[in-house]
């Protein structure tokens, strides 16, 4: 019994020691095309689930409900008067009745917030303050959505104030549009089975038509997805990463919807008392694993696009002092050369070109930037933020740079007996001064 278990044990130690280790080091080069793909799956799989933990998901989806709670009547006023503004008011309130489920009874009160909020802003001068303050409130929830998506990218950089409302906008004048156009597609398509059902054919196509009646809502998240992965991050996201991450949060997020509408129906059937009341607690709830969903997306989105850079990753969390300093110069040196080509070079870029881990690259462009060596730069039309040297390359040594990133951070601490650590600290810095007076006559670029 005793060897079974350590057997056993032993398994699930190899088992543990390949998700976390060993996958990692295996290229695709030497895989078959099947094995490649499943390997592939198995890595974003992976690496998802532990950066949720890693960027503590959970605890941004708490967050964003947060918000999402405060700022969701003014969002559902500026769509409503988006939707007065076309003329398709009425689809929409029957979009959110749809959405709504089995709790229409709390659904009077809410709209009755929302035309109150519209009723405020255009009494309280809709041209002026009560619009700027509908605005701010959309934005300010906007803003949260976009600088979680940015953590998990790892930029640390937001869109200015202008691109940022002038995305939102877009976001919330297409928003309505979009849910009409699913609206009418899904009643248009339900029409056409009912006449094909009831003429000679209808039989035959009747079963083709009911499977894409069942598929229109999930292509409609898929699609909604899609947008948010590529527009929210400030960065640039490649299509066919954003649909795979899209086809995964969609399904998800639509048999969540499924799940929340039949807690809803449970509530009304066994508790006639309190069944309104405790919707609320369930919407918050339902919010709270939407939002878990939506950010566990863009995890994903992130991990398939990076997937390359991954390799060896557990050796990169243990680089050596030496080896993050030969990279880091290799980094500058990069981007000095395709400065002289008249190049700025992205951080993607030189993941990809020099198989350097992008989380590696990304904390070098980012300290670099720090002490104002390299600047970073907005190039629309590359879609994605791009380096290049922030002063003439002529200048840039071993020895500046060394100098800048060890003097970066602060030094203002009040150690206890300071004076008797004087000579330690003078014979550091004429061995560094002696290092440095040889690495300042060293250009970067002609190493």
């Amino acid at each position: 019994m005793s060897k079974d278990k350590n057997r056993l044990s032993d398994k699930f130690q190899r088992l543990y020691r390949f998700l976390v280790t060993d996958i990692f080091r295996v290229t695709e080069n030497e895989l078959t095309k099947s094995k490649r793909i499943s390997v592939r799956i198995l890595k974003k799989i992976v690496l998802s689930i532990r950066g949720c933990f890693e960027d503590d998901l959970l605890y941004r989806a708490s967050v964003l409900t947060y918000y999402t709670l405060l700022a969701i009547v003014p969002i559902f006023a500026l769509i409503l008067a988006v939707g007065r503004g076309f003329g398709i008011q009425d689809n929409i309130n029957d979009f959110i009745t749809r959405i709504v489920g089995e709790s229409r009874d709390i659904l009077p009160f809410f709209m009755q917030f929302v035309n109150n909020y519209l009723e405020q802003a255009h009494g309280g001068l809709f041209v002026g303050i009560g619009v700027i303050i509908l605005l701010w409130s959309v934005v300010s929830m906007f803003r949260q959505i976009e600088n979680n998506f940015n953590r998990i990218w790892n930029v640390h950089k937001n869109r200015s104030i202008v691109r940022q409302f002038t995305t939102y906008l877009t976001i919330l004048v297409v928003a309505p549009i979009l849910m009409v156009v699913s609206a009418s597609l899904s009643g248009a398509v339900d029409r056409y089975v009912e006449y094909v059902a009831n003429s000679s054919i209808g039989s035959f196509f009747i079963p083709i038509y009911q499977f894409f009646i069942r598929l229109t809502p999930y292509l409609a998240y898929w699609l909604l997805f899609t947008i948010v992965f590529l527009v929210i991050p400030n960065t640039k996201v490649r299509f066919r990463d954003a649909l795979f991450s899209a086809i995964v949060t969609g399904t998800a997020f639509y048999l969540l919807q499924i799940i929340y509408v039949s807690g809803q129906v449970t509530l009304s059937r066994y508790n006639a008392v309190y069944g309104s009341f405790a919707a609320i607690p369930l919407l918050m709830f339902w919010l709270q694993i939407s939002w878990l969903i939506v950010l566990y997306g863009a995890e994903l989105c992130y991990v398939s696009q990076n997937l390359s850079s991954y390799n060896f990753e557990s050796d990169t969390k243990n680089i050596s002092r030496r080896y993050k300093d030969f990279t880091l110069v290799i980094v500058l040196k990069i981007l000095i050369r395709r400065f002289e080509d008249g190049q700025p070079v992205s951080a993607n870029t030189i993941s990809t070109e020099y198989n350097i881990p992008i989380r590696l690259v990304q904390d070098h462009l980012e300290l670099l930037v720090d002490t104002a060596i390299v600047s970073e730069i907005y190039v629309e039309q590359q879609g994605e933020k791009m380096y290049q040297p922030a002063m003439d390359i002529n200048r840039i040594t071993l020895g500046l740079l060394t100098d800048r990133i060890e003097r970066f951070g602060s030094e203002n601490f009040k150690i206890s007996h300071a004076e008797e650590f004087e000579n330690l600290w003078k014979n550091m810095a004429e061995i560094r001064q002696g290092s440095m007076e040889r690495a300042a006559r060293i250009l970067i670029k002609d190493i």
